[in-house]
C-alpha cells in the first residue's frame, strides 16, 4: 500500500462514493465542531470513551496553559505599575491581617518576670510555685482602675 500514489487513493475513495476527510488544521473551529458532532454517533462506546479521555486531558492542559499565561500577564502588569498582590488583595495572602486580634496580654507574672496569658498549659514556673503551696492568684497581674491610680499618685505626693 505504500507504493500507492495518494492521488490514486483519492480517486479510489471517490469511486467508492466516499469523500476525503477534511483537513482539521484548515477548517474554521465552527465547521470542525459541526463535523465532529456529526461523526460522534458513528463511534462505538469504547471509542467514545477513548475520545472522552483524550478530550479531558487536552482540556486540562489548555486550562493550565491559560492559567499560566494569565498569571504571567497579571504579574508583568503589576510589576510595571509597581504594585504587588498584597497591595491589591491583602486579605487573601498569608501574614498578619488588619482584622486579626492582637496578642493576648499576660494575666500572671512570676518572681523572675516570667509571664503567662492564662491560656494553654500551665507553665512550669507556675506549677512549681503552686507545688510549694503558693496560690495562683498571688501572681495575677492586677489592672489599676483610674481611682486606684489617683489614690497611688496622691500617696506618692504625700511622701
Amino acid at each position: 500500500m505504500s507504493d500507492t500514489d495518494p492521488t490514486t487513493m483519492e480517486s479510489m475513495d471517490s469511486e467508492a462514493g466516499e469523500r476525503p476527510l477534511p483537513d482539521p488544521t484548515v477548517l474554521p473551529e465552527e465547521d470542525l465542531m459541526l463535523f465532529m458532532e456529526s461523526a460522534l454517533p458513528q463511534l462505538s462506546i469504547e471509542n467514545l470513551g477513548r475520545l472522552g479521555e483524550a478530550v479531558r486531558q487536552i482540556r486540562q492542559t489548555k486550562q493550565e496553559e491559560a492559567h499560566q499565561t494569565t498569571r504571567q500577564a497579571i504579574e508583568a502588569q503589576l510589576q510595571a505599575t509597581g504594585l504587588s498582590l498584597r497591595d491589591l488583595f491583602p486579605e487573601l495572602l498569608p501574614g498578619r491581617r488588619s482584622g486579626e486580634a492582637s496578642p493576648i496580654p499576660p494575666k500572671y507574672r512570676g518572681l523572675n518576670g516570667e509571664e503567662w496569658s492564662g491560656r494553654g498549659h500551665t507553665p512550669r514556673w507556675l506549677t512549681a510555685l503552686e507545688a510549694t503551696g503558693r496560690q495562683r492568684e498571688e501572681f495575677r497581674i492586677r489592672k489599676e482602675t483610674s481611682q486606684e491610680r489617683t489614690l497611688s499618685a496622691a500617696t506618692i505626693e504625700d511622701i
